[in-house]
């Protein structure tokens, strides 16, 4: 009998206080009437214009808004009591899909770009696949075969394309071999030094860039194919220079 006595009291002692306070906010609107009222509507109009309608809206109209809220808020959620449980309206719509279990998102994982599978190791990679190359030269053999019996026009062509492509890429990896054989041989050398006590040095990228070239003119020297490449490499420097060069108008005749 307490408990409900004391529960209709505080009710009634809210509802007091809502309903001073909505008086309070009449008697403030009803002053703020009769002192608009006494400004001419051109120079409300100016002072819109000058603070603008958001400011001016709410300067003039804020508190009339608020209680609007504060109305809305207070029909929209309430508590008899404050031990009792939040009531919400039966208006609002309960969503059909509802996580009942969280279950975990399944993420794809590419090998080749995750830290999980290690490092590769490009000498390990190559013995691993080298029978890719024998398959390769194999290949090779048969579409040079294949060349020199066919007669069609279009099919020669392809394949010659073909042969020019393969051989291209062979080239590129005996590069590319001769060049991790280099590096492994001064990291080599390195190594050896740093045990008998020597500082270690780490040639930058444009010094192993020159010596790479330097042992390339060399072996080009001893094959006698070395004019052979400046030529080749002065006519590609020359048709890439003529490109930035201004072409001259022809005059009209």
């Amino acid at each position: 009998m307490d408990r409900d006595g004391s529960s209709s009291s505080s009710e009634e002692s809210d509802i007091e206080e809502r309903a001073v306070k909505a008086n309070e906010d009449d008697d403030k609107l009803s002053h703020l009437r009769t002192e608009l009222s006494q400004i001419p509507f051109c120079e409300l109009q100016d002072l819109r214009n000058k603070v603008g309608s958001k400011r001016y809206n709410e300067a003039i109209h804020g508190f009339v808004e608020d209680r609007k809220n504060t109305e809305k808020t207070s029909s929209k959620t309430k508590k008899k009591s404050k031990n009792n449980p939040l009531e919400i309206s039966s208006k609002q719509k309960v969503s059909r899909i509802r996580q009942v279990v969280a279950v975990k998102k399944k993420v794809a994982r590419d090998p080749r770009f995750d830290d999980l599978s290690g490092q590769l190791n490009e000498e390990m990679f190559s013995k691993a696949y080298g029978f890719v190359d024998e398959m390769k030269a194999n290949e090779k053999k048969e579409i040079e075969k294949e060349l020199m019996k066919t007669k069609n026009a279009e099919r020669k062509e392809t394949l010659k394309m073909l042969l020019k492509r393969m051989k291209q890429q062979e080239e590129s990896k005996k590069k590319k071999k001769m060049k991790d054989e280099e590096r492994r041989k001064r990291k080599k050398e390195e190594m050896e030094l740093v045990k008998q006590g020597k500082k270690p040095f780490y040639l930058k990228k444009s010094e192993r860039k020159k010596l790479e070239l330097a042992e390339k003119y060399k072996k080009l020297k001893s094959s006698g194919k070395l004019e052979k490449y400046l030529s080749k490499r002065r006519k590609k420097t020359a048709s890439k220079d003529r490109k930035h060069i201004p072409h001259r108008r022809q005059a009209d005749s």
